[in-house]
């Protein structure tokens, strides 16, 4: 694993949801399966799942910084800052209860997967599908507003 992600923590992150994901099909998988072979596979399109993961956060990380110069003389204005805020705020609030208490553990008390995890009993994966559904959702609803939003997190508006 460690050969394809290059980075330990990453492999074991994925071996980990690897032996969950295979522990919950358990009743499902045929009795004719070369376990062997099924995992080595399924480790191989994790690890490849992972890179890809992380090469489209690579480039959107490369985008925002490329819109941060554009939207910084839309921020220093304190009403368009209260109003972004309260879209922003808005925003949030729409989003389904767990995606949004997810949401929040991640950005406000700046918690990790594994602690989010952890502390809702349930997978990193589920907690990295549901940030990822909240961030597409918020990406929608405030699309207009995405590079002002931008440079108001990145100076510490709250």
């Amino acid at each position: 694993m460690f050969g394809i992600l290059k980075d330990y923590d990453a492999s074991e992150d994925v071996i980990q949801e690897l032996f969950v994901k295979f522990w919950e099909k358990r009743n499902v998988l045929p009795d004719d399966l070369s376990i062997k072979a099924y995992m080595y596979r399924a480790a191989r399109n994790m690890a490849l799942n992972h890179l890809k993961h992380f090469d489209i956060k690579k480039d959107f990380n490369i985008f925002n910084k490329a819109s941060i110069s554009d939207a910084e003389q839309s921020v220093g204005n304190p009403a368009e800052t209260s109003e972004l805020q309260e879209m922003i705020f808005q925003a949030v609030n729409e989003l389904p209860t767990e995606r949004k208490k997810i949401f929040l553990m991640s950005r406000e008390d700046g918690l990790k997967y594994k602690e989010i995890a952890a502390e809702l009993n349930i997978s990193v994966k589920t907690v990295e599908n549901q940030m990822g559904k909240a961030l597409s959702t918020l990406r929608k609803e405030l699309s207009d507003y995405l590079p002002a939003i931008i440079i108001a997190i990145c100076i510490g508006i709250k």
